[in-house]
């Protein structure tokens, strides 16, 4: 059976037998996680495993889990500040910034793949107007040429991570 184009989430710490039977379903492709579903990396290991364990291929299993107050796996995990930090060391230190974004873009993908976890909903795209007091954190700057560098920095440092 392939993956399907449904994500669905799991309830908690482990699966229950009704997670197992909605994770079989043919249109199921993937999972993803929440803080709900995290106690320690050790545990985050054997929930990933017994989810990638299910069905052959894999399914795909996501967290958003982008730095800052968006963090959701964090006892046992490195503190990944949120993104507008990196954009604001890009006012006065691009290549300092430049650096800090492959370095965290390496360290996310380090620790969630240590733990089986397949890819992230990181932000990587996202301009800072100054309107949102609450997704504004998660923004990076309004300066274009480090919204259009940014991906390649933090993609640089993720795919140096081996699957």
């Amino acid at each position: 059976m392939g993956l399907g184009p449904v994500m669905l989430d799991v309830l908690g710490t482990q699966l229950t037998a009704e997670d197992e039977v909605r994770l079989r379903h043919p249109l199921v492709g993937g999972v993803i996680l929440f803080k709900r579903n995290y106690e320690s990396p050790g545990q985050l290991r054997e929930l990933t495993a017994s989810i990638h364990a299910l069905r052959s291929p894999p399914l795909l299993i996501a967290v958003d889990h982008e730095g800052g107050r968006v963090q959701r796996f964090r006892e046992g995990f490195t503190k990944i500040p949120a993104m507008r930090e990196l954009g604001r060391i890009w006012d006065k230190h691009p290549q300092r910034a430049r650096h800090l974004a492959q370095q965290a873009g390496y360290v996310l993908a380090a620790e969630l793949r240590a733990c089986g976890v397949d890819f992230s909903f990181t932000p990587v795209l996202e301009m800072d107007y100054g309107q949102s007091s609450v997704i504004g954190a998660f923004r990076w700057t309004s300066v274009p040429m480090w919204i259009s560098s940014w991906p390649t920095w933090c993609r640089s440092g993720r795919w140096s991570v081996s699957a």
